[in-house]
């Protein structure tokens, strides 16, 4: 990281589109078909969707935590819940489970996941329990349904997100404080060696992110209280403070692709604390001087 001073949004500029007072809100998701922004509350076992400028919200209660929301080829979106990957139609709900991910296993559930320029999703499972334990892995996902455990003892898998051209792949275990980046082979779905991308201090956890048209990479800051921008060779050149300090995940999107959405968490926050942060567990926007690139969708 070089000497420059990073541009800095201030949090009064960010607002809440939507009210959802989620317990931890997750995996926001820009939806051009439907005009919606999607995202999830994993304890409150919701998904949640408002059109960019606020106004109606919909609501669709989920029959275990989801942890993971992206967009399909086929249409409508793919869920992660605790058991495996489910297809949701915004017309009909939630079809049936597509894959199952650590079916069997009670104290584990799927946590962040992006598609890959193939259409091939990397996702991650954590302990779900509260010990910490490293009993999660990082999972590729085949267009044929066939599952890849790439990488397992993970703690908390965060951070994935592949650059416009599909050809690097970031991705975080939370606990580790450190977003690694690999080189990326689209044509066979192999990540190249890990090297350090972005390094954070306790108390901050690195948690959602995603990449803009340039190829910057946006990380919430968990503790923190803001989202960071970092350019492809790991320059820190942009800052949007946010009035909460756990946000969550960001996604560029909206209309013109220039809105940062954000999710946020109450969870872990004192009386006092959610008194000081009334958007906490909100939807947050902010205008930034960035644009979206179109997502990569899940073939599935």
């Amino acid at each position: 990281m070089n000497s420059s001073v990073p541009a800095v949004v201030p949090a009064h500029a960010a607002f809440a589109i939507h009210h959802g007072n989620a317990v931890t809100g997750e995996c926001p998701y820009w939806d051009a078909g439907t005009g919606l922004v999607w995202w999830i509350d994993i304890q409150g076992q919701r998904l949640l969707g408002c059109a960019p400028s606020g106004g109606d919200a919909v609501e669709h209660a989920l029959p275990s935590m989801p942890g993971l929301l992206v967009g399909r080829r086929a249409g409508g979106l793919l869920l992660g819940l605790e058991d495996g990957l489910y297809p949701f139609d915004p017309a009909t709900g939630l079809g049936n489970r597509f894959v199952a991910v650590e079916a069997d296993d009670t104290t584990t559930r799927i946590n962040d996941g992006k598609p890959d320029a193939a259409g091939r999703l990397w996702f991650g499972t954590m302990d779900k329990t509260g010990s910490g334990a490293p009993v999660g892995s990082l999972y590729r996902l085949d267009p044929d349904a066939t599952l890849h455990r790439i990488r397992a003892q993970v703690r908390v898998p965060n951070g994935i997100a592949f650059s416009p051209d599909g050809a690097r792949f970031h991705f975080c275990d939370t606990r580790s404080r450190t977003v690694e980046v690999m080189e990326y082979d689209v044509a066979t779905g192999t990540p190249g060696a890990p090297r350090p991308f972005a390094r954070f201090a306790d108390p901050i956890l690195p948690d959602g992110a995603c990449i803009d048209a340039q190829g910057g990479y946006w990380i919430a800051l968990v503790d923190a209280g803001r989202i960071e921008r970092y350019r492809p060779d790991g320059t820190l050149d942009f800052v949007v403070d946010v009035p909460v300090s756990r946000p969550t995940m960001p996604m560029l999107g909206g209309p013109d692709g220039g809105t940062l959405y954000v999710t946020s968490q109450r969870r872990v926050l004192s009386v006092a604390e959610l008194g000081r942060q009334p958007l906490a567990g909100d939807l947050l926007a902010v205008r930034v001087p960035f644009a979206a690139y179109a997502p990569f969708l899940a073939a599935i």
